[in-house]
């Protein structure tokens, strides 16, 4: 078709055709990159769960081998059983501590990609000059998101690993309050540290997010781009920083309370289990 144009029309289609295939090529890209993201995401929660029942396995083997009295030979008594449970524990809950910042940036990665694709949409339909185009599509600029809901599948995926860390962290505590208190008020108590290790991760989590969306905001990845595309109204991809870091620590205070108060009835005996 373009043999039979001229030479002049022949050099004016060639940037068009090329400007269609970069616009594909980087939708493809963020498309890609979002895509790995949320897979080595669930590779490094799959990754965790694996190191956590090892360890219980572990764990479970030397309980029952200090148990049974064997191998002899071995000093494997409750004293040693105990020890090398609090290390393990303390060591894995460690390992996920120091992963969780790997999530902020896992991310910080789907939500650009994500607003890369909404600024190409945005392209295609100021050149389509089309009204009903823009409503082809589920994430435009009306509806971006700015951070990460406490609702999301995303955030919850990584709760579950901010739990997991957080009762490996909160282990040796329960293993030292059982030595002088009863099974349900040693795990009271071990409760107590258990919910501020989880609520202080998420709340770090949530703030480490928001400084990292709000970092790439300042570097102009995107408001700058949207406004040279001639648009006046910059859609507010600002994350919030305040309420989510209230919210996270708000539950935490309401779910230590409510360990502190049936601790404490179980101390002044109102509660008999």
């Amino acid at each position: 078709m373009s043999a039979e144009l001229g030479p002049d029309a022949q050099a004016h289609d060639a940037p068009i055709e090329l400007r269609d295939d970069l616009l594909q090529m980087e939708y493809t890209y963020l498309t890609q990159s979002s895509f790995r993201s949320d897979e080595l995401r669930d590779r490094i929660f799959q990754f965790y769960l694996l190191i956590v029942s090892t360890a219980a396995a572990v764990i479970l083997g030397l309980t029952q081998m200090a148990n049974n009295g064997e191998p002899r030979g071995i000093p494997f008594d409750v004293a040693t059983i105990r020890w090398a449970l609090a290390t393990l524990a303390v060591l894995i809950g460690v390992i996920g501590a120091v992963m969780v910042p790997i999530f902020v940036r896992l991310r910080r990665v789907v939500l650009e990609c994500l607003q890369g694709t909404v600024l190409l949409k945005r392209y295609v339909l100021n050149a389509a000059n089309e009204k009903r185009f823009n409503d082809a599509f589920i994430w435009d600029d009306r509806t971006l998101p700015r951070d990460e809901s406490y609702g999301s599948a995303s955030f919850l995926l990584i709760f579950v690993f901010i739990l997991l860390d957080s009762v490996m962290l909160s282990l040796p505590f329960y293993v030292w309050f059982s030595d002088w208190l009863r099974t349900l008020a040693a795990l009271l108590w071990t409760l107590i540290v258990f919910v501020p290790l989880v609520t202080i991760q998420v709340m770090l989590y949530r703030y480490r997010l928001a400084r990292e969306l709000a970092s790439a905001m300042e570097r102009n990845r995107f408001t700058v781009k949207w406004i040279r595309l001639g648009i006046e109204t910059v859609p507010d991809a600002q994350p919030e920083i305040r309420k989510p870091l209230l919210q996270a620590f708000g539950a935490g205070a309401l779910a230590l309370a409510l360990v502190g108060a049936v601790n404490l009835l179980l101390e002044w005996g109102a509660l008999r289990f």
